[in-house]
């Protein structure tokens, strides 16, 4: 969740279960990677396009670290998805500091790494309010021109601009006497809108930044689940004025469960009359240490360090599969002196000291190998295994991964065809030409194979 905000009451560890794979699936599907539809996804964008991670620099933390934005850029990390607080900008009424504030020096450390900025206009400004609250018109049009503000200062650099983070929590949406509303965010996106409209037409505005997980338990915390925030909030008619719909999929479940929440938010647009893309905008894996002293409410269920590494890769491909318009992986770092038994303080790619995760070297072997790449198919391989083929800059590159244990069957068809594991390393079988098997554990994937290499799965 944004901000590191610890959910405030006790919450039920979600326990989840993988399905067994059970007797020989020779699914020997024969999937020749290169043999599919040519054409797959050919329009639409690269899969690094959509790779993003959030980070909490410049603003109210005052602090721009460039080394470990170049890092992220290392990484292969198109977008970054950082808070461009209303407070910061504002503290004078009328005057809007870009500069002191760190927010230039952010937006010109991700361009120099190859990455273009996802801000969220988000929070209250008492000169205008509540802290964490617009809740009259005085107050939605200081926010608009606050917006237009600063899209003007970044104009023609194609940001993505986002209208608040979980307007849904009362963390994040809070007045006196009042929780959220859908009604009261609606306004404010009618405010803000045309106003970063017209100061810079290239821009990208989404709305939404649902908190959509634990949906029985966000009523508990005075807060609105993320799918009924959305469906009120589209009967207020704002999908006409927007490019895209975010929300934040929190789960303990793998990451491909999130093919029904999706698949919700889409249900709920067309209901409203007007479908625009869906971003996964916030969402992550925190490795906190279940044995330690809790030093937090720990919301979500804990996972190794290789497992994150896998779910990351996972998460990022799932989504693309899903034809999500980007996604974003929360977050890039661990705080200094992190509390072992606080999943706040896990989430990161990295340590506070830069050094890498295993998910951080995931992510960087997934972008490298197909981070120019466009869907150009998918293997029917059946029990929870999962094949994509990728058409990456001439290249066939295909990404398997399994929710269950799973051994590979492969068989090389180009002589030079290679098996790349989840953290770069060549593991090509030394008998690939003559078919060989590859146990690989979920913890392990995904894997890849670069070149035509026949695929089937079968259980241990």
């Amino acid at each position: 969740m944004e901000d590191g905000t610890t959910i405030a009451r006790v919450i039920g560890a979600e326990i989840f279960s993988r399905r067994l794979i059970a007797g020989l699936l020779v699914a020997m599907a024969m999937a020749c990677a290169g043999c599919g539809d040519d054409g797959e996804g050919a329009a639409g964008p690269t899969f690094g396009d959509t790779v993003a991670v959030n980070t909490h620099y410049a603003g109210l933390r005052g602090v721009v670290d460039v080394p470990a934005i170049a890092k992220l850029g290392a990484a292969g990390v198109r977008l970054l998805r950082n808070d461009l607080e209303w407070a910061a900008a504002e503290q004078t009424p009328g005057a809007y500091d870009f500069t002191t504030t760190g927010f230039d020096a952010l937006t010109d450390a991700a361009a120099q790494n190859g990455m273009r900025m996802l801000f969220i206009l988000d929070y209250g400004n008492t000169l205008y309010g509540p802290a964490r609250a617009v809740v009259d018109d005085a107050g939605r049009a200081a926010f608009a021109r606050f917006a237009a503000a600063a899209a003007t200062h970044y104009a023609g650099r194609h940001f993505v601009w986002e209208i608040w983070n979980e307007p849904n929590l009362p963390e994040f949406w809070s007045a006196k006497g009042a929780g959220p509303d859908p009604a009261q965010y609606a306004l404010l996106v009618d405010a803000a809108v045309p106003a970063i409209r017209a100061a810079d037409p290239t821009a990208t505005i989404l709305i939404g930044a649902v908190f959509d997980g634990l949906p029985d338990f966000v009523p508990i915390l005075g807060g609105i689940p993320g799918a009924d925030f959305l469906a009120r909030l589209f009967a207020t008619g704002v999908l006409d004025r927007v490019d895209g719909v975010s929300a934040h999929f929190y789960r303990s479940e793998p990451p491909e469960t999130v093919a029904t929440d999706v698949g919700v938010i889409r249900d709920l647009m067309t209901s409203a009359g007007r479908a625009v893309p869906v971003w996964s905008g916030e969402w992550g894996y925190s490795t906190y240490d279940p044995t330690a002293r809790p030093t937090g409410i720990n919301y979500l269920l804990p996972v190794t360090l290789d497992l994150q590494a896998s779910y990351v890769a996972r998460m990022f491909l799932t989504d693309f599969e899903l034809g999500l318009a980007g996604s974003v992986y929360y977050q890039d770092r661990d705080p200094a002196n992190p509390s072992p038994g606080n999943i706040e303080d896990n989430w990161g790619l990295m340590l506070d000291d830069l050094s890498p995760k295993p998910s951080y070297q995931a992510l960087s072997t997934l972008t490298r190998l197909l981070g120019d790449g466009r869907l150009a198919d998918r293997l029917s391989l059946g029990g929870g295994a999962h094949g994509l083929v990728f058409d990456a800059g001439g290249e066939v590159v295909t990404a398997l991964w399994a929710e269950n244990p799973v051994t590979w069957t492969l068989q090389a068809v180009d002589p030079d065809a290679h098996v790349i594991g989840r953290d770069g390393a060549d593991i090509t079988p030394t008998d690939l030409r003559n078919g060989a098997t590859l146990a690989v554990q979920p913890g392990q994937g995904p894997i890849y194979l670069q070149g035509k290499i026949t695929v089937g799965v079968a259980s241990e």
